[in-house]
């Protein structure tokens, strides 16, 4: 038995935890950029996760290109790779109800960027929200640490204030 560090990669990935449990709360499902790329957009539609739930979605024609473009790696590394956002989110389910996945319009979608504590957009992820028209959103998870119930998550459209 051990005892886990407190590093940043494990925020990191409490503050991905809590991000996707927060969609999956308020009927939004995701995918990573990094499954996005690996995957593609096949027969125009793309796999979203929902809680435990696979969810194939169709992507309107208008915003495909796009998608594709974000969802390369920025950093030139393929063993390694980065990307400028986190995850892309749809709106799947309305007041617990499942929406039609085959009538998906432009703005049933989100870019997330997560941030932990008070984190802002770096100046490369606020570049390029100015160049696409799918949203971007924040998801800013504070007081990390804290029981489940105490940690509180902001969801927020990026502006100027969310740059660094």
């Amino acid at each position: 038995m051990g005892h886990l560090k407190i590093t940043p990669e494990l925020r990191s990935v409490l503050g991905e935890t809590y991000c996707k449990e927060f969609c999956v709360q308020n009927g939004w499902a995701y995918a990573s950029l990094e499954q996005i790329y690996k995957d593609r957009i096949h027969k125009n539609k793309l796999e979203f996760k929902h809680g435990f739930e696979r969810i194939r979605v169709k992507i309107p024609s208008e915003i495909q290109k796009e998608i594709t473009v974000i969802a390369k790696y920025s950093n030139k590394k393929e063993e390694n790779p980065s990307f400028v956002y986190d995850f892309l989110a749809c709106k799947t389910y309305e007041n617990k109800d499942p929406r039609n996945l085959a009538d998906m319009k432009p703005e049933d979608f989100r870019w997330i960027e997560i941030k932990t504590g008070y984190g802002k957009l770096g100046r490369n992820q606020f570049d390029t929200s100015k160049k696409i028209k799918i949203s971007l959103f924040r998801c800013r998870v504070t007081n990390i640490l804290a029981p489940p119930e105490e940690v509180k998550v902001f969801w927020d459209e990026v502006n100027e204030s969310c740059l660094r």
